[in-house]
């Protein structure tokens, strides 16, 4: 999978953004919950870090349109940090794929692929198979590559296909208005110059019981 960093702005207040972490914390454990969508634990305690992305309109691109997610990187004693909010823009999932609301995890296996975030362009090398499923029931994807590994969770049936690329850049503008002043990634996920907010420890605490 091919992550190229970019600034992306999109107009969202504080609340806003509290209610789309509420979301992913929903989506997740949702996916969790489920038999037959849910993320291996071992695979989870393993991740050095965990990407959230939800495509919420049109076919063909994970974030198109309205695409957006969050990231989080575990520290040296391997705790959680802060997320950080991005944008995904155009990674394809195939030509025919239907469906309005799409999920996924994307859990980073190495200390390269975190690494990877800092960068303008990212290539994680990730190619994922995926096959259909409905609500949350029988969508998943593994990919093929050592140092990421994708899962999703699907509304509304489609084809088979490829994650094949596209990218995934920061969203500055959601990053400064959530944490209330301008803060780079590598700030938010490495240098640990933010606090993870209680709606934030509440996402956190839920990859974390899921990882046991």
């Amino acid at each position: 999978m091919v992550l190229g960093l970019a600034c992306s702005a999109r107009a969202v207040d504080r609340a806003q953004l509290n209610d789309r972490l509420q979301s992913f914390t929903d989506k997740f454990t949702a996916m969790e919950q489920n038999p037959t969508t849910r993320v291996p634990a071992a695979d989870l305690a393993r991740a050095k870090g965990i990407l959230l992305l939800d495509r919420t309109k049109g076919a063909f691109f994970i974030g198109y349109g309205s695409g957006n997610g969050v990231v989080l990187v575990r520290d040296a004693a391997g705790h959680w940090g802060a997320p950080a909010f991005v944008s995904a823009m155009g990674a394809s999932l195939g030509p025919q794929i239907g469906g309005t609301k799409d999920f996924f995890v994307v859990l980073l296996n190495s200390p390269a692929a975190t690494e990877a975030l800092k960068k303008s362009v990212i290539d994680f090398g990730a190619k994922a198979s995926v096959t259909g499923g409905s609500a949350y029931h029988g969508a998943q994807e593994t990919t093929t590559s050592a140092n990421t590994t994708v899962y999703g969770a699907h509304r509304g049936v489609f084809a088979g296909g490829e994650i094949k690329g596209g990218s995934v850049s920061p969203n500055n503008d959601a990053n400064a208005i959530y944490y209330g002043r301008t803060v780079s990634m590598n700030g938010i996920l490495f240098a640990h110059e933010v606090v993870p907010t209680p709606t934030e420890d509440r996402l956190i605490a839920k990859i974390s019981e899921y990882s046991r």
